[in-house]
C-alpha cells in the first residue's frame, strides 16, 4: 500500500511540475510579446518623432484619391459598412483595374499605409489617443498587405485576372478607411498639417 501511494504521489508531483512549466512558459511567451509590441512601438514612434513632418509628408506618393474613394465606396459606405446588395458591388473588374492602376498601383496603396501609420505615431506626443489609431492603422496596413500578397501569388500562376477584382476592391477600401482615420486624427487633435492631408488623402 504504502508503495501505491509514494508512486501516485510521485506521479501527482511530475504532473503539478508539468503544470507548472506549461503555466511559466505561457507567462514568457506573454511577457515576450508584450516587450516586443512595446519595442515596436517605441522603435516607431522614436523614428517618427527624429523625422520632421515634411519629410514624412514628403513620403507619401500621389495617388487619384477620387478613384480609390469610387473603387472602396462600391463596396462600403462612408462609415466602412458594407453596402446592401441592391447597391453594392457595381463597378466591373476593368473598371477596378483601370481606377487603381492594376498591381503597381496597389504596390502604392501598400507603401503608403506605412507612412500613415507613421503620420499617426508623430502626433501622439502631443496627442496620446493617435496611440490608439496608430495600432488599428498598424492592423489595417497588415490586412491591405495580405490583399497585395494574395494578388501576387496570383500573377505567379496566372490568375491575377480571376483574383483582382475581389482583392483589389478590399485593398481599396482598406486604404480609404486608413486615409479616413488619419484624417479624423488630425481633425480631433486640430492640428495644423491638416489642410496639407486634406488635399493629400
Amino acid at each position: 500500500m504504502g508503495g501505491i501511494r509514494s508512486s501516485g504521489t510521485a506521479i501527482a508531483e511530475k504532473v503539478v511540475n508539468i503544470h507548472n512549466i506549461y503555466f511559466m512558459a505561457a507567462i514568457a511567451i506573454f511577457l515576450g510579446v508584450i516587450v516586443s509590441i512595446a519595442g515596436y512601438y517605441y522603435s516607431r514612434s522614436h523614428r517618427s518623432s527624429q523625422v520632421s513632418w515634411d519629410e514624412l509628408f514628403a513620403k507619401l506618393t500621389w495617388i487619384d484619391r477620387n478613384n480609390i474613394a469610387q473603387v472602396a465606396l462600391d463596396l462600403v459606405d462612408e462609415t466602412g459598412q458594407p453596402r446592401e446588395a441592391v447597391d453594392a458591388a457595381g463597378l466591373q473588374p476593368s473598371q477596378i483595374w483601370k481606377l487603381i492602376g492594376g498591381l503597381e498601383g496597389l504596390e502604392v496603396l501598400e507603401a503608403n499605409s506605412e507612412v500613415l501609420i507613421d503620420l499617426a505615431f508623430y502626433v501622439q506626443q502631443r496627442y496620446p489617443e493617435a496611440l490608439v489609431i496608430a495600432e488599428r492603422l498598424r492592423l489595417d496596413a497588415r490586412e491591405l498587405k495580405w490583399h497585395v500578397a494574395r494578388l501576387k501569388g496570383a500573377a505567379l500562376t496566372g490568375n491575377l485576372e480571376i483574383s483582382f477584382p475581389f482583392y483589389a476592391q478590399r485593398a481599396a477600401v482598406t486604404y480609404y478607411l486608413m486615409t479616413r482615420r488619419v484624417l479624423g486624427l488630425y481633425e480631433a487633435g486640430n492640428f495644423s498639417m491638416l489642410a496639407d492631408l486634406q488635399k493629400a488623402l
